[in-house]
């Protein structure tokens, strides 16, 4: 294990990656990039929702010319010789056309500057048909990096690290989706001898205002500076590690669950349309579901003799004044990196970057209006390092101020994205004992037992959502569901900042 580590050192410390004295940090900082569930449902709603036949249906560089020709004299003075101006002409170009040279001298650089960043956060729960999203996010972003350049023998190597931090400006827009992928199934309905009727689904859309949240960033990363030659163009590869994590809160949410039971195609039309579920509750605890085919004859259902009351499900408005929705998502792990950097003239340049990461991917949510969910920590979505792609690129133009500090101004991108992260759902024991004890509570009241309850007797209907609290139970009140999350995060940004050397 010690020679792989000896190994491993090696190949990084020859790999390492260059671009901080250029192109300001990922692409913006002008030495070292510095770039950057919903499982909501209509309180009340259990998420526990079980079909009658036992079927548990759950419910989110700015390189500046930093060679020496800065300020040089570029005319001889009146009193020169011929030879000296000529000599002051060679000299002045030497410096223009020796940047690499320069570039690879020894020294510290440092470099901040502030930002003004676009962002959109969102993901999908696959079998939950839940999307959950935050559009226009915006960032006001300070961020700081440093690093130093030296020679190890012939080698050019360079060290930096970084560090950003943001807070949001302004209010961002959320949308709590369970509509767009057909909702979430809640019952299942058959006849006494067990022929299907059909499925009951739960519908739910709310939205809400998004404000407070703030984000952190960190990076360390090595390089090669112009290790690469193209006509003018000296390109940095590089190697780092980069630490992404952004909180988002949602307040003063609005929202409309509606509980469907039977739904048809329209004559003549695509259009479909789908009834409120009406479930009729009989005084001997059965229950019967309103279930046309058609419209019904006279505007009226035939409901049977002995039915005690009506509801409607799920189907209500609802208002969540306080924090409704709070997320903290992670992303961090490896990426490789190539810088390219092009001087205009003696005070000018460009230069631009393209990153790829391989980070892993954690986000933590907390619903605390979901009375059926722990909190703080209702929900939790993870996979490993290498489990998402980063993607990230920049361009930059930097003019000298001074023969060590410039202005630079950039544009960047990020996009983040994983296809197959598991979730956790953390269910309240509280919340889920009493629902047991009363359904309990209604079996003993007429006679029978605890194992009737749970169908240990098979001249017993048992009880689906009482066997589904006992399973939950034994698994710690956690369900968990492998690949089922898919989540982006992407931003545009616009930075200005200086860059100075040492």
């Amino acid at each position: 294990m010690k020679n792989l580590w000896k190994v491993v050192v090696n190949v990084s410390i020859i790999a390492m990656m260059p671009v901080f004295a250029h192109a300001a940090g990922t692409y913006y900082t002008g030495g070292t990039y510095q770039s950057p569930q919903q499982r909501y449902t209509a309180p009340g709603y259990s998420a526990a929702a079980y079909n009658t036949s036992g079927n548990y249906a759950p419910a989110q560089r700015g390189v500046y010319n930093t060679n020496a020709g800065y300020g040089a004299q570029r005319n001889a003075t009146n009193g020169q010789s011929v030879n000296g101006r000529q000599n002051t002409r060679n000299n002045t170009a030497s410096r223009a056309s020796g940047k690499s040279q320069s570039k690879s001298s020894s020294g510290f650089f440092l470099n901040a500057g502030m930002a003004y960043e676009f962002g959109q956060w969102q993901y999908e729960m696959k079998t939950a048909g839940s999307i959950l999203h935050y559009d226009n996010i915006a960032w006001g972003v300070f961020d700081v990096n440093g690093g130093y350049k030296f020679n190890w023998g012939k080698t050019a190597l360079m060290v930096d690290a970084g560090l950003k931090y943001g807070v949001q400006m302004g209010d961002a827009h959320m949308v709590d989706d369970d509509i767009t992928n057909g909702g979430v199934p809640t019952f299942t309905w058959t006849t006494t001898d067990g022929k299907l009727i059909g499925t009951q689904y739960l519908h739910s859309m709310s939205t809400g205002t998004s404000n407070g949240g703030d984000m952190l960033g960190f990076n360390v990363g090595f390089g090669l500076p112009d290790f690469f030659k193209l006509g003018n163009a000296r390109i940095t590869p590089s190697v780092g590690f980069r630490y992404f994590k952004y909180k988002l809160e949602t307040k003063k949410n609005y929202g409309l669950s509606v509980e469907t039971a039977a739904c048809y195609k329209i004559a003549d039309s695509d259009e479909i349309q789908c009834d409120p579920a009406i479930i009729v509750n009989y005084g001997d605890n059965n229950q019967q579901i309103i279930w046309p085919s058609e419209p019904p004859i006279d505007g009226k259902y035939e409901i049977g003799n002995g039915a005690t009351s009506i509801e409607m499900g799920n189907t209500y408005y609802y208002e969540l004044p306080g924090t409704s929705h709070s997320y903290e998502t992670t992303w961090a792990g490896p990426y490789v990196a190539v810088d390219v950097d092009y001087d205009i003239n003696a005070n000018n340049a460009v230069n631009a970057r393209f990153e790829l990461g391989m980070p892993g991917y954690k986000s933590t949510g907390d619903q605390p209006y979901r009375t059926d969910w722990q909190h703080p920590k209702s929900v939790e979505d993870d996979t490993g390092m290498f489990g998402a792609i980063h993607f990230g690129m920049g361009a930059n133009w930097t003019t000298a101020l001074t023969q060590s500090v410039a202005l630079s101004v950039g544009l960047t991108f990020d996009y983040y994205n994983v296809s197959g992260a598991d979730s956790k759902t953390y269910y309240s024991p509280t919340y889920w004992e009493a629902r047991y004890s009363a359904i309990l509570a209604e079996y003993e009241a007429k006679g029978l037992t605890e194992a009737d309850m749970l169908g240990q007797n098979t001249a017993v209907a048992g009880n689906s959502t009482a066997i589904w609290i006992k399973e939950l139970e034994t698994k710690g009140w956690v369900e968990s569901i492998g690949d089922e999350i898919k989540s982006f995060y992407k931003s545009m940004g616009i930075r200005v900042g200086i860059n100075a050397k040492f």
